[in-house]
């Protein structure tokens, strides 16, 4: 009884670990996909025409959905989340191309102005990607078996049309 016991338990033990990370990955990935939502809807109430309080309103909006769910993304310090834990991309196809291109990339937001017409962005239109470490949304559980989260990330976009349509 005691050789199968022992034998038995590791198994159980990295089974548990598993459904314990699959829950605690996919509980993070529906707070970062709800954050792109709440991303998106800000910059389709921003519109383009103010494109400072666009990123800022987008990058805050997000920031504070995250931090509502549990996700802490400044284990870098004050000002490096973005950089290293959180990342922020802003894309619209917009029909007249010089309202404005431009990046903003040392906080983490990143807008591209412009995106070919080949892309699945339909007109007057923005999409909010939100890419935050894996490694911030949930603890890294299985790294003793061999299967690290380390340099992953968890991803989600969100796509709406301008004045909140």
């Amino acid at each position: 009884m005691t050789l199968e016991l022992i034998t038995v338990m590791p198994a159980l033990f990295a089974f548990t670990l598993v459904a314990v990370q699959f829950g605690l990955s996919l509980s993070g990935s529906v707070a970062v996909h709800q954050a792109a939502v709440t991303g998106a809807q800000a910059a389709s109430v921003y519109g383009r025409a103010n494109q400072a309080a666009l990123l800022a309103g987008i990058k805050s909006t997000v920031n504070q959905n995250l931090v509502a769910a549990g996700i802490s993304t400044d284990s870098g310090g004050p000002g490096a989340w973005c950089a290293q834990n959180l990342q922020i991309i802003v894309q619209e196809r917009v029909s007249d191309p010089g309202v404005y291109i431009g990046s903003s990339g040392s906080d983490g937001v990143a807008l591209q102005g412009v995106i070919p017409a080949a892309s699945a962005i339909p007109a007057e239109c923005v999409r909010v990607t939100v890419n935050v470490r894996l490694s911030e949304v949930t603890p890294d559980l299985l790294s003793s078996f061999g299967f690290s989260n380390t340099g992953r990330y968890v991803s989600a976009g969100c796509l709406r049309g301008y004045n909140g349509s």
